[in-house]
This record gives C-alpha cells, structure tokens and sequence, in this order.
C-alpha cells in the first residue's frame, strides 16, 4: 500500500489547522524549539526521552541530553528561528518495504523482514506513525555581536514520530543535516578561546 504524503509550502506559521497530523505536530514543535525561554515554551514534551537526535556525521545523542543544553542558548542568544520554506508529512502506519533506521523500537524483526513490512507491530498501544521533513534556513543572531548580524544556515530535518494517537505524537528520532562551520566561525570571532557553538 502506498504512503499518503501531505505538502505544506511556507512558514510553518501558516499551517493550518485542517493540516495533517505531522504538519501540525511540526506547527507546535518549532516554536518550542525556537523558544529561548525553555521554562514557558518547555521542549522535553515533544520527545522520547531516549530519541536519538542526529546532526550530521557527528554521534547521536539523546533527547534527555540534549534538552538541557537548549536551555542554556538564551546566555548567549538573542534570536533563534526556523523559516520553513517546504515541508512533508509522510503516513507510515500502513506502508510497506524495507528501510534502514537507527531506532529500533518499532523496526522490523526478521519476521517481519521477510513479509516487506517497513515496520514490525506497533508496540503497546501506539498506533501512529510518520515521518515528517522540513527544509528550512536557521537564523542565529548573538547577544554579544553589536552589529546583530543573523547568521543564516540552510538546513533539511527529519523527524520520526510515533504516539498512540494525534495529541500523543513524539519525536523517537531527529535527523539534522546542515554546516555548523556559519555559526561556530561566527561564535568564535566573537567569543575568543570558547568552544560555545550556537548550532
């Protein structure tokens, strides 16, 4: 059976709320992961705690890892944003074929590997499955910089979520894939001798 695929074109800020699931997932996401005020905008709900999240070659690293180090931006942050130019929400609760993932919750067994299914049974009570990508540019300006320059960095992400229903989605993988070098030259020239890097 094939997938249904959902399109959306422009900022996520325009998403309706007759969007897919996956694209309204994406519409309450972002926000939160713009927010340098971590304590109002609290990220921690959008993920498993043990989601992997991958930025380019580098190793993973865990959502409950991560999510600490997102609240320390704001010392050095004064504007973070995410402008989406295209974005896709993919059905994969009913589709089949192989693929190769890093998450293997759900990931097919050998039993399942033989029958072409793209994933094993639902575990629990989890019933939904998507995955959504985004192409968006990251617009990073430092508090520290008196010309307020923003750096901008042209990205595409992917997030797989899972969750018993629509209000349960969470991110159970994130895949970044973007140059750090922008920010990290431009932290430097600013912060002399530190490693901070604003990506």
């Amino acid at each position: 059976m094939e997938s249904t695929v959902s399109i959306h074109h422009g900022p996520y800020e325009s998403i309706p709320a007759t969007a897919s699931p996956g694209l309204k997932f994406l519409r309450r996401f972002l926000p939160a992961l713009d927010s340098l005020t971590p304590a109002e905008t609290p990220i921690s709900p959008f993920f498993t705690p043990s989601a992997p999240i991958l930025i380019g070659s580098d190793p993973p690293i865990s959502a409950s890892q991560a999510v600490p180090l997102l609240g320390v931006r704001s010392r050095h942050i004064c504007k973070f944003h995410h402008h989406v130019y295209l974005a896709w929400d993919i059905d994969l609760e009913s589709d089949t074929g192989l693929v190769h993932t890093s998450y293997n919750r759900t990931a097919p067994d050998q039993e399942a590997a033989q029958k072409g299914q793209l994933y094993a049974p639902l575990a629990g009570n989890i019933r939904m499955k998507r995955t959504v990508m985004f192409e968006a540019t990251s617009e990073t300006t430092f508090k520290e910089d008196p010309d307020q320059f923003a750096v901008r960095v042209r990205g595409f992400n992917v997030l797989d979520l899972e969750g018993r229903d629509e209000s349960d989605l969470q991110i159970v993988e994130m895949r970044i894939f973007l140059d750090q070098r922008p920010v990290q030259a431009h932290s430097a020239s600013l912060f002399t001798g530190s490693g901070y890097s604003g990506s």
